[in-house]
């Protein structure tokens, strides 16, 4: 798909920390959590950088895409980026509880999709150990904050995202009224969906459209 729609697809693993998990997850608690002097979030950034002295790269169009800490990390980049990043599109994933944590540099686009039934990343927020962080919706809304639209969705209609779940299983809230340049945000419900979903054929190309509909101004 990448190559249908003409786009550059990097992954990159997170640093595997002592326990065998990325360092990077989730943004709540410090990168370096295991006092390795590992900074996933520059490094991934340079990974960028590195990508724009070799290729041909719109810089009004660089996103980042990811899944449960995958998300969380995209969350710390936009925090961390933004002058860098256009959109991000995060699933099971969530942002910073403490709003001091994530002071954004300019508006980041943002799509969050999430499972009501997600046992892993709580879809009402939760905590991994002592850290918190925010649920679905309080995810979106802080983020509809910092990119100066009204906190007040509109109705963006049902979705089929769930290939488990017959028909239209999931429902649209788009925060679009007032937004500064670049700025715009969702929440994609997926109603009984889990960590893992069971993703719709053309979920991809609905996550493409989202994506190629917010560049940097």
């Amino acid at each position: 798909m990448a190559d249908k729609r003409g786009f550059l697809h990097a992954v990159a693993d997170g640093t595997v920390g002592a326990n065998g998990s990325a360092s990077g997850m989730p943004p709540t608690r410090a990168v370096d959590f295991y006092g390795t002097e590992v900074d996933d979030s520059s490094y991934l950034s340079g990974v960028v950088t590195e990508i724009q002295a070799k290729y041909s790269v719109d810089p009004k169009r660089i996103y980042f895409v990811g899944h449960s800490n995958g998300g969380f990390m995209s969350y710390r980049m936009a925090c961390d980026h933004a002058d860098q990043i256009a959109a991000i599109v995060s699933l099971a994933g969530a942002t910073f509880s403490e709003d001091a944590k994530c002071a954004p540099s300019a508006p980041v686009a943002v799509l969050q999709i999430h499972g009501t039934a997600d046992d892993t990343v709580l879809y009402d927020g939760g905590s991994f150990g002592p850290v918190s962080y925010p649920g679905a919706l309080g995810t979106v809304e802080k983020w509809a904050a910092n990119d100066g639209c009204e906190v007040t969705p509109q109705d963006g209609g049902a979705l089929d995202l769930e290939s488990g779940i017959p028909g239209d299983d999931s429902q649209a809230m788009v925060y679009s009224s007032g937004c500064k340049g670049g700025g715009h945000a969702e929440l994609w419900t997926i109603t009984g969906g889990g960590h893992i979903p069971a993703l719709a054929a053309d979920f991809g190309e609905q996550v493409f459209d989202f994506l190629e509909a917010h560049p940097k101004p």
